[in-house]
């Protein structure tokens, strides 16, 4: 229907109208498009060890547009690439540990991430504590931001609750010491459903470090059934219509689904998907 669409639409004149209309090609304001669609392959992990090849072929098929790598699976660079390419997938991105950004190491990470295609480095934890320690990692990040931009590449960090639970003397959560001391080109990469279990509003938090969401980690409330819009009984989920406004308005560029629910199931991932289709955000 897309392919006929578009060569009516052609002949028509009614390009414009029509593509926003396409559910896959959703624009938004000014010329603006949804964020694509991404899984965490942390999500089934259980699947990827046993076969990387057919997991990737599955979540192709369920619509995903691209993968984020948590681990490897002691496979090389590019073989990883020739797997992707195989699925007609993308790489959205990398989990990579926090040493793997420091000056010694920043330049064959890069490399690798070079060669897989992908440009966002998200470091998903790292064992700073005191506010010292969140200060001096965010020196860290600046000097691999600096680098990594020189390549066409981002480089980010990602949270779980403790980023917005644990408060230092002057007020300020890790979450906020850590992006209040880095440059504009270091990325958030919001878990929301760690936001919202840690008791806080993703939507502040967007809106408190504009243009620097690149990746969005879609989530529901967490511990939970793991598919997104599915909160425990009795608890107050995620509230999806607003962040999907925040994110419209920002520079997001992909949703990355991650359910820790179990890690064997393509279920969660596959309802995850058809939930935020069902919402238009595919």
């Amino acid at each position: 229907m897309m392919s006929f669409s578009r060569r009516r639409f052609l002949k028509t004149g009614a390009a414009g109208a029509a593509v926003a209309a396409l559910s896959g090609c959703q624009s938004l304001g000014l010329g603006k498009r949804l964020p694509r669609v991404g899984v965490q392959l942390y999500s089934v992990r259980k699947r990827c060890e046993q076969d990387l090849a057919a997991t990737l072929k599955a979540v192709k098929e369920m619509g995903y547009a691209g993968v984020e790598f948590a681990g490897y699976y002691g496979r090389t660079a590019k073989e990883l690439k020739q797997m992707l390419d195989d699925n007609g997938l993308v790489a959205c991105g990398t989990h990579t540990g926090f040493d793997t950004i420091k000056p010694e190491n920043i330049q064959a990470t890069i490399a690798f991430n070079r060669e897989i295609g992908n440009k966002y480095l998200m470091v998903p934890g790292m064992g700073a504590k005191t506010k010292e320690d969140w200060l001096n990692a965010a020196k860290v990040f600046n000097a691999a931001s600096a680098i990594a931009k020189t390549e066409g590449m981002y480089v980010g960090y990602h949270n779980h609750q403790h980023e917005f639970k644990d408060i230092f003397d002057d007020g300020k959560c890790k979450w906020e010491t850590l992006f209040d001391n880095t440059v504009p080109d270091v990325c958030t990469q919001l878990d929301v459903g760690h936001v919202v279990s840690a008791g806080h509003d993703p939507v502040k938090w967007l809106k408190k470090y504009p243009g620097r969401s690149r990746t969005l980690h879609a989530k529901e409330v967490y511990p939970g059934p793991g598919i997104l819009g599915q909160a425990p009984a009795g608890v107050t989920g995620v509230d999806w219509p607003a962040v999907f406004a925040a994110t419209d308005a920002d520079v997001t560029e992909w949703y990355i689904v991650e359910t820790e629910a179990d890690p064997m199931s393509l279920d969660n991932v596959r309802g995850c998907f058809e939930f935020l289709k069902a919402n238009g955000r595919v």
